[in-house]
């Protein structure tokens, strides 16, 4: 039963991001950093929300989509697209016409290649103080990890084309917040960070830390997907950076985000 005492302001935030979309996060970037440019990379049976993109925050808004059919069709815009399951196609349209984005969606195709794919052409199309938006990264349940394409809330492995390139990065920084399927959070990795991570991998697993820990045991699993999945599930904070998204806003709102 309510006290009928007013919620404070901590309350009501609480109530206004509970279930969070991650289109919604993509706007409230915009708020905070001003960000003004926004591509989506998809395919029919993902991204589904580009209409509630705020286009009053975002001037300029573009959709790659990949393996296309002529019978698609949602009522906006494709500006750049592909029958083939192949983002790079439309990623090598838009490298001509010399747009970057402020914000990049990856909402891939499920596979492992195409995740893997999609992520690396969204590191070349992003500016240099932008974020890219990774979209179903922490799958709840081992059914929806299958490699290959299932009806339904199909997370697939793009979850581990995502760690297999942020564990290895020294050039990339991310969380991951805890709404949508997981909504990963990828930035340029500032200088002096990059120089202290190069410094504690050469100390090896002592100077290295967790995160050095981390690495090893997620190269042990390698290519067993049932083995990374229980990995993620036994260490889902600390291999995701996982925060709510209470936590992602604070940080992002004071001038310290809290990617790792």
């Amino acid at each position: 039963m309510r006290s009928g005492r007013p919620f404070g302001q901590a309350q009501i935030l609480r109530a206004q991001i509970i279930g969070w979309t991650k289109m919604d996060l993509i706007n409230e970037l915009a708020a905070i950093h001003g960000y003004r440019s926004y591509l989506e990379i998809c395919t029919p049976t993902t991204g589904t929300l580009y209409g509630d993109l705020d286009r009053g925050r975002y001037s300029l808004s573009h959709r790659l989509m990949y393996r296309w059919r002529d019978q698609f069709d949602d009522g906006m815009a494709i500006d750049f697209r592909s029958s083939s399951l192949d983002s790079g196609e439309g990623a090598s349209a838009i490298r001509a016409s010399g747009n970057t984005y402020d914000v990049i969606l990856v909402d891939p195709f499920h596979e492992y290649e195409a995740s893997a794919q999609d992520l690396r052409e969204a590191c070349k199309l992003i500016k240099p103080t932008g974020t890219i938006v990774v979209h179903d990264c922490n799958p709840e349940e081992e059914a929806l990890v299958t490699p290959q394409y299932r009806d339904g809330s199909w997370c697939g492995l793009t979850y581990k084309a995502y760690l297999d390139m942020m564990l290895e990065s020294v050039r990339l920084q991310s969380c991951t917040v805890d709404t949508d399927h997981g909504c990963a959070i990828i930035r340029r990795r500032p200088l002096m960070s990059r120089l202290r991570l190069i410094a504690s991998r050469a100390l090896g697993p002592i100077g290295g830390g967790n995160r050095s820990g981390l690495l090893r045991e997620w190269r042990r699993v390698g290519k067993d997907d049932a083995a990374a999945f229980r990995l993620l599930k036994a260490q889902t904070k600390s291999l995701l950076n996982l925060v709510t998204v209470e936590e992602f806003l604070a940080g992002e709102r004071n001038g310290s985000p809290v990617l790792r």
